[in-house]
């Protein structure tokens, strides 16, 4: 299903409210819910209510469904639902003509890895398949960059989503998860800032930082 900009902001403005769970719920995700139980169910990846914003009636079940499914032709795990890592934190990176990509990072016990991968089709539209895969295991001072990377932005304090929408763009993307806390946060192309150089440096200890220019392979 290809859905062009103006659906875009017709769905994330006009449909209708429904009940969306209070942010103290979702800081606190029980990984037993029962969405958990399938890959293909709705709130899989994203509770309901992750993606509001906050003082409008916001609905946010098609954003739910266009970015679950990238992460699934990602064959990536959910966030929401996972209980095997101490900590969790993964970059989305959505361009309406880009390659969608994904890099995650995993701390269990005391080893540190990344797992990245990139699709060959676009974020505003289609996922494609899996063209690329980088893993491998993260030193400490590495570690260390990213905790202190989340300590430099906020990141369990910020709001899942700001009034940011505009023509086209990126999805940017980012997700925590330590212990039984998740929170996500969904940023519209930012052109400057800690969260823009955050994402970033996800993107570089990946080696998937785009060289080009444009739609398809630029930053924005």
């Amino acid at each position: 299903m290809q859905v062009d900009c103006d659906a875009h902001q017709m769905l994330r403005f006009v449909i209708p409210a429904i009940l969306l769970l209070p942010n103290a719920t979702l800081a606190q995700v029980a990984a037993d819910r029962a969405d958990c139980a399938r890959s293909t169910a709705g709130q899989f990846f994203f509770p309901a209510g992750a993606l509001e914003e906050p003082g409008t009636d916001f609905d946010d079940r098609f954003t739910r469904y266009w970015f679950s499914k990238h992460l699934r032709a990602m064959s990536e795990p959910s966030l929401s639902c996972k209980i095997n890592a101490a900590e969790s934190y993964r970059f989305l990176w959505l361009r309406t003509w880009g390659a969608p990509v994904a890099v995650r990072v995993d701390l269990i016990g005391d080893v540190a890895t990344l797992s990245a991968v990139a699709l060959d089709g676009e974020g505003g539209y289609e996922p494609g398949v899996v063209v690329k895969r980088v893993e491998r295991k993260l030193s400490r001072e590495e570690w260390k960059a990213i905790t202190t990377g989340l300590d430099s932005i906020a990141f369990w304090n910020l709001p899942a989503r700001i009034h940011d929408v505009g023509l086209d763009g990126a999805e940017w993307i980012l997700e925590g998860r330590r212990g039984t806390r998740y929170h996500v946060v969904d940023r519209w192309s930012p052109d400057q800032g800690a969260y823009r150089d955050f994402c970033l440096s996800l993107l570089s200890a990946a080696g998937m930082v785009p060289t080009g220019e444009g739609g398809k392979a630029g930053i924005y």
